[in-house]
């Protein structure tokens, strides 16, 4: 695996080639790279405009035939697409390339084209995302602007058993899913820029919410970890995993900000003044807070990861939202199924 400074750099190199695409063009400028295991430049590419090959499908072409392209690393500023417009699909293309590893910036947030990285991850490939993420979301920030895609968003996420069950009745609950389901979750974490649990969730599991590989090494180095947020009343004891959070450590704070909740809106409001711009959130708690962001229809995305169990018993994900009456249902729209292994990741957003 390569080092986060090698990440980095060839990340940085990407940026610099993706500047060379048209800057006012109806499709985002991305750059790529791919590198040998050594952190060697083995091809580059970049996106010249709208009807063009993608920066993924320049560097394949130019990549020399003899290499093995499990041993290569393919690093691109824009998570790879997943649909066929003017081009077909960068995801299907790195999928067939049989590269082993797949490294970008920011998440593809179209309404069509995203979900490539969740498609690498069930063909088998390492996936990491959120390298630089505040460079690789500064390239595209313009284009986010003209093409009317919003830059992120509330992300809730949950893991649950076919009857919708958090835990079984005794309150066990690790693991419900997969361990390539927890892998993906560990992406998810590295594209956010917060990651929010409660002080319930710190005082029972004392979580890290760091985003890590599956040998507990830190996935993305702490300037793009998400940084940690903690809701809620409750005590929290300054010995807690979550205060050694390697992102509170490069912002040069001591433990993690609080938030009572009283008012969630307001207080989601307050996380841009942490971040400096709207920030990607992502929800990792228990079902009280869950349901609370749900019933002030806060979510503007949920992720879903299904195991294919039957629990039964008391710990339903989702309870009471204040819903009487058919009119009043909160609709989302299906953006993505994949299998990951055994179980179903599906994701949806908010249908305004």
């Amino acid at each position: 695996m390569l080092s986060h400074t090698q990440l980095s750099s060839a990340m940085q190199r990407a940026i610099t080639l993706a500047h060379r695409g048209p800057a006012d063009d109806v499709n985002p400028q991305v750059g790529c790279v791919i590198v040998d295991a050594h952190g060697q430049i083995v091809s580059e590419g970049f996106h010249a405009g709208a009807g063009t090959d993608h920066a993924e499908i320049v560097a394949l072409t130019n990549l020399h035939p003899g290499l093995d392209p499990a041993t290569l690393t393919a690093v691109v500023t824009l998570e790879p697409c997943n649909h066929t417009g003017k081009t077909p699909p960068c995801a299907d293309a790195l999928v067939r390339s049989e590269i082993g590893t797949i490294v970008y910036g920011q998440p593809d947030l179209g309404e069509q084209s995203s979900g490539g990285a969740t498609k690498l991850t069930t063909h088998g490939r390492c996936v990491i995302g959120g390298i630089e993420s505040r460079a690789t979301r500064d390239l595209i920030a313009d284009w986010r602007v003209r093409s009317n895609i919003a830059e992120s968003g509330i992300i809730a996420k949950w893991a649950q058993s076919l009857d919708g069950r958090l835990a079984a009745a005794d309150g066990t609950s690790q693991w419900i899913t997969s361990a390539a389901s927890r892998r993906h979750v560990h992406t998810q974490r590295a594209l956010a820029d917060v990651i929010i649990t409660t002080t319930a969730s710190v005082a029972t599991d004392n979580p890290s919410l760091t985003a890590r590989h599956p040998t507990g090494e830190l996935l993305v180095p702490p300037k793009d970890q998400p940084l940690p947020v903690i809701f809620g009343r409750g005590s929290v004891d300054q010995q807690a995993v979550i205060h050694r959070h390697p992102a509170l450590t490069y912002r040069g704070l001591n433990a993690a900000p609080r938030f009572a909740g009283h008012d969630l809106a307001a207080d989601f409001d307050q996380l841009t003044d942490l971040i400096g711009h709207r920030p990607r959130v992502f929800i990792e708690a228990g079902p009280t807070f869950l349901n609370a962001v749900l019933a002030a229809q806060l979510a503007d995305q949920l992720l879903i990861y299904t195991a294919p169990s039957l629990l039964g018993g008391p710990h339903h994900v989702v309870e009471d939202l204040g819903i009487t009456t058919l009119a009043e249902r909160f609709n989302f729209a299906f953006t993505g199924i994949h299998r990951l292994d055994t179980d179903l990741v599906t994701t949806l957003r908010k249908d305004h």
